[in-house]
């Protein structure tokens, strides 16, 4: 995620959740997140624009933000 926070800089808001805590249960539960590690994409007007379980890669979460851009 890192590289892609340089790439996209103040283009995407990239957050961090701490799955143990209450308030972070509550958006997991909202956007169907389950396991760690766990990607949730918004688009603008904050709907899922996709989720991925479990490890990926930067390249397939680069080319679903960009579709958004688009």
């Amino acid at each position: 995620m890192d590289g892609l926070e340089a790439e996209f800089g103040d283009e995407v808001a990239f957050m961090r959740l701490n799955a143990i805590e209450p308030d972070v249960m509550q958006l997991q539960q909202t956007y169907g997140l389950r396991g760690h590690p766990s990607v949730a994409i918004l688009d603008s007007s904050g709907a899922v624009a996709a989720l991925y379980f479990g490890p990926e890669t930067a390249e397939t979460l680069r080319e679903e933000l960009n579709k958004l851009a688009e």
